[in-house]
């Protein structure tokens, strides 16, 4: 396939990404869902006399499930599949690199937040890049990211895939300038937006690209181009997507958000009319006598003029019925039934007493199963990342020093080519601890029963061990018992 890069084909590609989401309706469904989860479920109703209440459970929901899926730390290691002694000293210096990169990067948080956009919205996306000496990813709006083939949603197997993003004019224009691009032709963009924007902007679009085996990318705005075609140096697109459900024939991804809206759209109408019921009949009404009273007063000690015999009656108060229970109780197991089926019971919730810890243990346990498949497409979420990372360093890292270890305890700087690696002779391993306070006993009870019986022998190796969350100022102590050895 042969790719172009002017601003006209590339705008064009642009405009057909936009117009299959625009026909897919889905950016007012992306906002709808981002609306419903952060609270604002009454836009766009008008009802200037009714309560709006909210009763948010679908945040609660989609915490939780997002915690389940995505909690815990995450190790990386590889490891060759040709156990040398020089290959797997070669493993153990990528791995070093590896974990700087993982924190570096703060790829817990970042992952997190793209399980999150994926639970809300259906997809999640990190991109990644190389600066200041280390490898870094930032989160992308899943509405910011076009395919070539809308149809597929595998990202590595796309001609090109184009990111779009607001940016400053001044900064575009300053990058064009430093690319020997005419940055005069780069103008704001005519939209209200931009009207409302204190600072003009402009919309960049990024087109990636492979060309020989390689990533290539353009940046351009609908007037100029700002970056002409560059190599990355990459084989694999530096960009991972987390999907919660995928949906047959689009590259989009369904999120939980939406099927619940209806059941959060009832809650809210029920209690909505609770409260103006409570407001219009929870006070007694007074019916009076019109042809012995002109009007009524309730002022205290008010003189009361009647025409006849003020000894009839001329008033009676009236209190309506109260509202049924069952009201409250079909809201009740709204709620309920919701949490249920999704999966958030109040053991797994945290809702329960702690009597019986295996119990417990057991019942949420039980309560991650049926989230198995999304467990399974975040751990194929960080693989990908990993792959990436790895990438970018054979690519970018060149010879660099780094720490080796002899196997006792004795680190030792050598010099590494990185691109001298091979991707494809590399076994990467993700894992993901689970960090709840259930799984941190666990590990301490199993920790004290390893060094009671001298299993484990080594004072650091037994610290490093802990959990930090068990143990304050842990790196002090681990300082300290690298000293003494």
């Amino acid at each position: 396939m042969k790719i172009e890069t002017d601003v006209s084909t590339v705008m064009t590609e642009y405009r057909k990404g936009v117009n299959y989401n625009v026909l897919q309706d889905y950016y007012d469904k992306t906002t709808m869902h981002e609306n419903f989860y952060i609270g604002r479920q009454w836009q766009g109703v008008y009802a200037p006399d009714l309560d709006k209440p909210v009763l948010n459970f679908i945040r609660r929901v989609c915490s939780f499930l997002t915690a389940m899926v995505a909690s815990g730390d995450i190790g990386v290691y590889v490891s060759p599949y040709i156990h040398t002694p020089e290959n797997v000293a070669k493993a153990d210096m990528i791995n070093i690199r590896l974990q700087q990169a993982v924190e570096n990067s703060q790829l817990e948080n970042r992952s997190y937040a793209a399980v999150l956009d994926g639970v809300v919205i259906g997809d999640g996306y990190l991109y990644w890049y190389y600066d200041a000496g280390t490898i870094r990813c930032q989160t992308l709006k899943s509405t910011n990211v076009l395919f070539a083939n809308p149809y597929s949603d595998d990202i590595q197997s796309q001609p090109f895939i184009i990111i779009e993003k607001r940016e400053y004019l001044e900064t575009v224009q300053n990058m064009a300038k430093e690319n020997g691009q005419a940055s005069e032709k780069i103008k704001a963009d005519e939209s209200y937006m931009n009207s409302i924007e204190s600072v003009p902007m402009v919309t960049l679009i990024t087109k990636m690209y492979r060309q020989d085996g390689k990533v290539w990318y353009t940046q351009v705005t609908k007037d100029q181009v700002v970056t002409p075609p560059m190599c990355l140096g990459y084989s694999l697109y530096p960009v991972a997507k987390f999907t919660w459900d995928t949906d047959k024939n689009s590259y989009h991804g369904v999120g939980v958000v939406e099927n619940l809206i209806p059941n959060q759209i009832a809650v809210n109408k029920l209690w909505a009319m609770a409260l103006l019921h409570q407001k219009t009949m929870a006070f007694p009404k007074v019916f009076f006598d019109k042809t012995k009273l002109d009007k009524w007063t309730n002022k205290v000690g008010a003189a009361i003029g009647v025409i006849g015999n003020p000894h009839d009656a001329v008033a009676t108060s009236f209190k309506a019925n109260d509202m049924s229970a069952q009201l409250m109780d079909l809201v009740e197991k709204t709620v309920a039934y919701t949490k249920e089926f999704m999966g958030a019971n109040d053991t797994s919730l945290g809702n329960v007493n702690p009597e019986n810890t295996s119990a417990i243990l057991a019942v949420q346990r039980s309560a991650t199963i049926p989230l198995e498949n999304q467990k399974q497409a975040y751990t194929s979420f960080l693989n990908s990342c990993v792959k990436i990372m790895l990438d970018i360093m054979i690519s970018v890292y060149g010879s660099r020093y780094i720490e080796k270890a002899d196997g006792n305890g004795i680190y030792s700087m050598e010099k590494f080519d990185f691109s001298q690696l091979d991707a494809s002779q590399i076994s990467i391993t993700v894992t993901t601890e689970d960090s709840s306070p259930w799984s941190e006993g666990i590990q301490m009870q199993t920790l004290e029963n390893l060094y009671t019986k001298q299993i484990l022998t080594d004072a650091y190796d037994y610290v490093q061990a802990i959990p930090s969350t068990q143990l304050k100022n842990k790196q002090q102590i681990l300082k300290k018992l690298e000293q003494v050895k």
